[in-house]
């Protein structure tokens, strides 16, 4: 269950964030489409100020949030130290200024114009940008004190949890424990989130991705992880297979059809491979070697591939069995 502790943190700091969203919105209604560069000489100040001053608070508040969760979770563990919370304000999580971030907000509103964009909807575009790199800023600062809250004291990690709605991406993730030194992997308006723990009792703050998936509509299944791919989870495929085939995939013909495969799974490693060979699709006298390891020759279609070359629902669960997508 979700420590007390960590739910009213990451209220307060999706208030904060709200905040400061509708602040800088404010400043970019200001931005003059015809006059680009003076426009944001005139707001690009006080927008920074008002960022840097909400990175502060948010980096503060995120050096109590582990000493208050793990106390919360009777895990007596001094620290070795203490996050600096100035030391991270002023830094995005890729390392650049926050001022060199800000102004990718009027970057991209030129570069729309030169796509041939009107005033005013280049500078939707470039509201919109402003939005994502504040949202993930204000997201990063938090997870980058915790990181380091963390690792200052020995034997504790993180469990990775939702902040629902989530995307595919981040709800195959959720639960897992991950050493100090391991990165929290994330995109643009991620705001999933660490919990401190010790691996013990990890399992006790497990979000459960099929929980979560279930727990969804229909409709928003669907929309989360595509038609085929929540139709073949919904038949049973593991959620993990289904996602991370998306990384890989190009298209082939198998069954002399044009259709959807992926790379994803088919080294001598993968779960898929493994069921490949079970089916007699995958042999090693037949690999091919890409960089440092072997993989399959003979394509892994994609959920929705299998699909429409079933003939009805139970050749459909047949191969995603056949294909690893389904135990």
């Amino acid at each position: 269950m979700l420590p007390d502790e960590a739910s009213s943190y990451w209220r307060s700091q999706q208030r904060a964030t709200a905040a400061l969203l509708a602040l800088v919105r404010r400043l970019w209604r200001r931005m003059d489409g015809r006059r680009f560069d003076e426009s944001w000489a005139q707001i690009a100040g006080p927008m920074l100020l008002a960022v840097l001053q909400a990175q502060q608070a948010a980096a503060e508040q995120a050096v109590e949030f582990v000493p208050s969760v793990l106390d919360e979770l009777n895990i007596d563990v001094d620290p070795d130290g203490e996050p600096v919370p100035s030391s991270m304000v002023g830094l995005a999580g890729d390392g650049r200024p926050v001022e060199s971030l800000l102004i990718g907000g009027k970057i991209a509103a030129k570069r729309a114009v030169t796509h041939g964009a009107s005033d005013a909807a280049a500078l939707q575009v470039g509201g919109r940008w402003l939005d994502m790199a504040v949202q993930t800023l204000m997201a990063d600062t938090g997870r980058m004190v915790e990181s380091v809250g963390v690792a200052a004291r020995s034997g504790v990690g993180y469990v990775r949890m939702l902040n629902p709605p989530s995307c595919s991406r981040c709800v195959i993730l959720a639960g897992r424990f991950y050493r100090y030194k391991s990165g929290f992997r994330r995109h643009p308006r991620c705001d999933c989130r660490h919990i401190p723990a010790k691996e013990s009792i990890a399992g006790d703050l497990t979000v459960d991705p099929d929980r979560y998936f279930r727990s969804l509509p229909v409709e928003q299944q669907d929309k989360l992880f595509g038609q085929a791919g929540a139709q073949a989870i919904r038949d049973g495929a593991d959620i993990n297979q289904v996602v991370n085939a998306r990384r890989g995939m190009t298209t082939a013909q198998v069954y002399g059809r044009e259709l959807a495969v992926t790379t994803e799974g088919v080294t001598r490693r993968g779960v898929a491979y493994t069921a490949m060979r079970n089916a007699g699709y995958a042999e090693r006298a037949t690999d091919i070697r890409t960089g440092r390891y072997f993989q399959a020759r003979a394509p892994r279609p994609m959920p929705e591939s299998l699909y429409q070359i079933a003939e009805n629902r139970a050749d459909a669960l047949r191969l995603l069995r056949l294909y690893g997508y389904l135990t």
